[in-house]
């Protein structure tokens, strides 16, 4: 069909013909080279078909052999085992673009900031520091609710930003998605309803996917979630819990207002609705205001955050503050499931806590990504791009492209020319998300990332 991405077309070709009884289950599909010189199409555009199919479940790969059209579907019967509408068809392969992880690949796609950002001398340092350690334990487990100090240490630091929490309300966890897989063990079972933003981080959707929960989604558009459609949601669904940022939304880089969180904590608590925070990239505004989690409290509010933004995407801690009763479930699935964290990075954290070295690293980072995020905006705004969300901050750019540029077709030319972008449709759940595309301001920074999208945004 004219005007319909060659990707989509074939994915469409291919369902029809298991729909239609041309391939039957367990049969062997064409060879990569035989569909290319078969259609005249390119290897890339083959593998992206195939890879959503996949994604979808109506395919599957064997290493060496090929594809084979899948012997087994979900039962429609069973709800627990039907599709989760959630996860996009071709998540798999998006997931690929944003976390390619080949050196030589542009990166303005990615979550994190390039190396060169960086202050490796400081991790280094850290780890000879805590390595020399006598209090370092090689042969024992750490305490489940994470190292004692390192507790401590933030739970002052949430003090600073009006968060008042006492120390054994506070979890150590692997990773902010860790946090936030973990409160949903506890808070949830399956068939609850959990309302998300939309736009919001792609990783939600797959993590609600394996609780079996019921998602729905409230508009964030470019000024938040309006008061009016939360009402209306909280009154309609009832959820469980709403996950959502207060600040330095991602994608989006949007930032509530004291009086809009007020609000909106006011509606949840009127429907019992637990909050969730993610709050990842607090450190980055300068100055910080309060989050959600400061107005709400911790009765029926969770507060997430972590330091794999600002430190290092292989510096897996984060950690959540939370009521008594949450706080003891959590500690308690760490030590059933063997989640104990790392009491080795958690000490080499304290370590960039107790020098001082945090607060002057965090101070850098988010001067020069306030300088560097003029020069991108210059450059996408010179490129005919639109930034639709007002004082927006932090690590990402949401990006309104030129009219007629189609945000998944402009990343797919540019991973042919080996960049790696971030469409809207990744984390939008309508068809608005291929007007936007989001930006890492830190890997964005550069002439060789400005000259290829210029290029591309041109043609």
């Amino acid at each position: 069909m004219e005007g319909t991405p060659k990707v989509r077309q074939l994915v469409d070709f291919i369902s029809e013909a298991v729909a239609d009884g041309r391939l039957l289950p367990g049969s062997r599909l064409p060879s990569l080279r035989v569909f290319c010189e078969q259609l005249s199409i390119s290897k890339y555009t083959m593998v992206e078909a195939l890879e959503r199919l996949r994604a979808s479940g109506l395919v599957t790969s064997i290493q060496g052999r090929g594809y084979f059209v899948s012997r087994t579907r979900a039962n429609p019967d069973n709800e627990l085992d039907k599709p989760v509408s959630i996860v996009n068809s071709d998540l798999h392969s998006r997931l690929k673009r944003a976390f390619i992880k080949n050196t030589d690949v542009l990166r303005p796609g990615c979550g994190f900031f390039p190396e060169n950002w960086l202050d490796t001398e400081l991790f280094r340092k850290a780890l000879r520091q805590t390595i020399r350690k006598p209090q370092l334990k090689f042969s024992e487990y750490g305490n489940p609710m994470g190292y004692l100090p390192l507790r401590k240490t933030l739970q002052m630091k949430m003090s600073e930003a009006g968060i008042s929490v006492p120390v054994d309300q506070i979890i150590l966890t692997n990773s902010t998605m860790n946090a936030i897989d973990m409160l949903f063990r506890v808070l949830l079972k399956p068939g609850d309803t959990v309302l998300l933003d939309d736009a919001c981080y792609f990783n939600f959707h797959a993590s609600l996917r394996q609780h079996h929960a019921n998602v729905i989604f409230a508009p964030r558009g470019h000024q938040g979630v309006s008061k009016e459609a939360l009402a209306k949601l909280l009154e309609t669904h009832r959820p469980r819990v709403y996950l959502t940022s207060g600040l330095m939304h991602n994608p989006t880089g949007h930032s509530y207002t004291l009086e809009e969180m007020f609000s909106l904590i006011t509606l949840l608590n009127q429907y019992d609705c637990h909050l969730i925070e993610d709050d990842l990239y607090h450190d980055l505004m300068e100055p910080a205001p309060k989050p959600m989690a400061a107005l709400a409290g911790l009765v029926n509010a969770s507060y997430i955050s972590g330091f794999s933004k600002l430190l290092s995407a292989n510096m897996r801690v984060a950690y959540i503050a939370t009521s008594p009763k949450l706080a003891e479930q959590l500690a308690q699935l760490k030590s059933l499931t063997g989640g104990v964290t790392c009491e080795f990075t958690e000490q080499t954290l304290y370590q960039f806590f107790r020098d001082g070295s945090y607060n002057r690293h965090q101070r850098r980072l988010a001067s020069n990504l306030s300088d560097a995020s003029s020069r991108v905006k210059r450059w996408l705004q010179a490129a005919g791009c639109r930034f639709p969300v007002e004082n927006s901050s932090g690590l990402f750019l949401w990006v309104e492209l030129p009219e007629q540029i189609d945000s998944e077709t402009l990343a797919d030319q540019a991973l042919k020319q080996g960049m790696a972008l971030a469409p809207g449709t990744l984390f939008c759940q309508g068809p608005e998300g291929l007007r936007f595309m989001r930006f890492n301001i830190a890997h964005s920074d550069n002439d060789a990332v400005k000259n290829l999208v210029t290029s591309l945004l041109s043609q």
